[in-house]
């Protein structure tokens, strides 16, 4: 595409697809996220275990703020705890404007691959984190992975789009693309 011809046009886009998403996290796009992951995660329990689950709630009744609310069994009685959920899913954020920008940026069928594989790598991830989230009180290795991996979705994040600017030249110069075929 013409406009993004230059590395400052596909910053420019880059920064206006984040602001547009940004957006609709805020309306309602983060509820859904939360719900669908949730969701998955119980699924993933339910094949384990039946006395383990994840809610979403609101943190109080006036609140707008969510948390999730973990039933489980500690110490061999029933009980749940919340958890807040601004550091696992705000990353979701950077990866969504990051995959819709490639799909302005490179060939439809590698923006293709580049949604499954990355959506599907930090879905699992966070998948895995809240299934740890769940035997938090219950194992000190669980307490510690979980809190070492508690604010490093961003990294990951991070990692996922250096990833694809290397598999595919996203900001390489024409001149240094033509070299690097």
């Amino acid at each position: 595409m013409a406009i993004l011809s230059s590395s400052r046009n596909k910053i420019i886009v880059l920064f206006l697809i984040s602001a547009l998403v940004f957006v609709g996290w805020q309306y309602g796009l983060e509820n859904t996220y939360t719900k669908t992951l949730v969701g998955a995660t119980n699924i993933s329990l339910g094949i384990f275990t039946k006395d383990t689950h994840i809610e979403l709630e609101k943190k109080s009744p006036q609140s707008t703020l969510y948390q999730f609310r973990i039933y489980t069994i500690v110490d061999g009685r029933k009980g749940n705890y919340p958890q807040d959920t601004g550091g696992v899913l705000q990353p979701f954020v950077i990866i969504l404007s990051w995959q819709i920008f490639l799909f302005l940026a490179i060939k439809r069928r590698d923006a293709f691959k580049s949604l499954g594989a990355n959506i599907g790598i930090f879905f699992l991830i966070q998948i895995l984190f809240l299934i740890m989230l769940t035997n938090y009180y219950s194992s000190t290795v669980q307490q510690y992975l979980f809190t070492m991996m508690m604010d490093s979705f961003y990294i990951i994040a991070l990692i996922l789009i250096i990833k694809d600017n290397i598999l595919y030249g996203v900001f390489k110069g024409k001149r240094n693309r033509e070299i690097g075929k």
